[in-house]
């Protein structure tokens, strides 16, 4: 009898894409100015970085934004806590 397995992986490349373009958008866009916020990825490991829990909050809606333009599913993402970071700046780790 036939067997299937399902597997579930990230497309790496349209991850990089949309991290690419919410990046672009977060350079021009004006509520984000002067807050030094970033998406910093390592491999399969993202962080959001930025001035104030209301700026990760919307840095995360461009992000997710992004992503399902790209088609990459955000049930494979696992939002971490957020947490607070050097200053008064706040961060979190996605995987």
């Amino acid at each position: 009898m036939p067997s299937f397995d399902v597997v579930s992986e990230v497309d790496r490349q349209e991850l990089k894409n949309a991290i690419d373009q919410a990046q672009r958008e977060l350079a021009n866009r004006f509520d984000f100015k002067n807050t030094d916020s970033s998406i910093e990825q390592k491999d399969l490991v993202l962080t959001l970085r930025t001035a104030s829990e209301d700026r990760l909050r919307a840095l995360k809606l461009l992000l997710e934004e992004k992503l399902v333009k790209r088609q990459v599913s955000l049930k494979g993402l696992d939002w971490g806590k957020i947490e607070p970071a050097s200053g008064e700046s706040v961060r979190q780790i996605v995987t």
